[in-house]
């Protein structure tokens, strides 16, 4: 047997385990290049214990050897053994050497250490300016700290260095024009990227659809999701926005269906039982509606616009004292809203409480002064009170805001 034998093995994916047996004896009376070679191979297939094993020996036989030191140096990060790494490439010339130099900043930026790992690549591009593969790396350590236009401006004049390193570097520039805003310039890289990387997997399409979205190509969105979708149905994150494409779309029982199918995957997801509020509410199933809505905000008590939705629909269904009970509750688990004293305000009219409405809609009247809704609840209320020049001044006031509105009008003349 021959070095060359089990390079051809492995070339043709044919290194079985005796194989491997086979090549580990080999190893112990072949010369130091084949040994390097062996420790290669196994560090290829994942066998990375096996090629420190080889190559310590060999450190230690040529201690000057750089590609000896960031291969080991290499080897020790696959194991996550990175203090062993640093500690190794601690002795080397790093001024002289960029791949040294990447290696470390590599290992800097896996401890957060992003400073330290900068001023690596800064000296690795100083000693060889025009060397892709450093700039590349460049770009991909703006990229993973959110420098998304630094990485941006790299990346177009890498891309074919890119492509021949393997890197997806259309993925990259889709990330990039989106976190900068332009979303229709990264909706573009997708279609590169399928052309050059094959079909996209479930987190490229998710950011496709997504982008897709966000510049209200609502078609291509609902495609892209549905796609997904077949891909892997548990990939929950999609059904609240297929759920708000129907709902814009007025396809209230789609959206219920999307909302429905998304609960079986995530029952916990506080915003698919909001959705399903907004869907029944659009189906005229109020109380239907107004369980989703509790729903929601049992499970994300801040849920502000659940939590007036709900008293809303309280207040068409005439449940007075359920709109009093449950904003005295939000409020004790911290949960304020202006709108809730104007709910308060209707609910105790409602209920004849009638000074306790009247504090209400005094309190209301400070952030609602100008809403000809509330002005026009108020100057009812104070008809029923019996304060009919305070209630011809309020409709007076909508009135001067809005003339067109005929109910405010016909109450005043009336009053008159």
């Amino acid at each position: 047997m021959s070095i060359e034998y089990f390079i051809e093995l492995y070339e043709k994916g044919q290194l079985t385990e005796e194989a491997i047996e086979q090549m580990q004896h080999f190893a112990f009376d072949a010369n130091d290049d084949e040994i390097f070679i062996i420790a290669q191979i196994f560090a290829a297939i994942a066998h990375v214990s096996k090629a420190i094993e080889l190559v310590e020996p060999l450190l230690v036989k040529y201690p000057n050897e750089v590609n000896l030191k960031t291969f080991l140096a290499d080897l020790y990060l696959d194991l996550a053994e990175d203090e062993k790494a640093l500690d190794l490439l601690a002795g080397s010339d790093e001024e002289t050497n960029a791949s040294v130099l990447l290696l470390e900043a590599d290992m800097y930026i896996a401890q957060g250490l992003f400073e330290v790992a900068e001023d690596k690549l800064k000296k690795a591009i100083s000693l060889e300016p025009h060397n892709d593969l450093i700039k590349l790396a460049y770009a991909e350590f703006y990229h993973h700290i959110g420098e998304f236009e630094k990485a941006l401006d790299l990346y177009l004049d890498l891309i074919e260095c890119g492509l021949n390193a393997d890197i997806n570097v259309y993925d990259r520039l889709a990330t990039c024009y989106s976190h900068i805003g332009e979303f229709e310039k990264a909706l573009e890289q997708f279609d590169l990227s399928e052309k050059y990387f094959g079909k996209l997997n479930t987190d490229q399409l998710f950011n496709k659809g997504f982008l897709a979205y966000q510049v209200d190509d609502y078609s291509l969105a609902k495609r892209v999701f549905h796609d997904l979708k077949e891909l892997d149905s548990s990939y929950d994150t999609i059904y609240p926005l297929l759920a708000k494409i129907y709902l814009k779309e007025e396809d209230y029982e789609k959206a219920l269906e999307m909302i429905q199918e998304g609960i079986t995957h995530n029952e916990f997801n506080a915003e698919l039982h909001y959705l399903k509020g907004l869907a029944l509410e659009k189906l005229k199933d109020l109380e239907g509606a107004r369980d989703a809505y509790y729903e929601a905000l049992n499970l994300d008590p801040e849920d502000l616009e659940a939590a007036l939705r709900s008293n809303r629909i309280c207040l068409v269904l005439e449940d007075f004292e359920e709109v009093v009970q449950n904003i005295q509750h939000y409020e004790e688990n911290g949960l304020f809203d202006d709108r809730f004293d104007w709910d308060l305000a209707i609910a105790f009219l409602e209920l004849e409480e009638y000074d306790e409405a009247a504090s209400y809609f005094e309190k209301a009247f400070v952030n609602y002064g100008e809403n000809v809704d509330f002005l026009f609840d108020y100057a009812q209320f104070l008809m029923e009170e019996g304060r009919r020049e305070e209630a011809a001044k309020q409709l007076e006031k909508i009135l001067n805001i809005d003339p067109s509105l005929t109910p405010a009008r016909e109450l005043l003349e009336n009053l008159m």
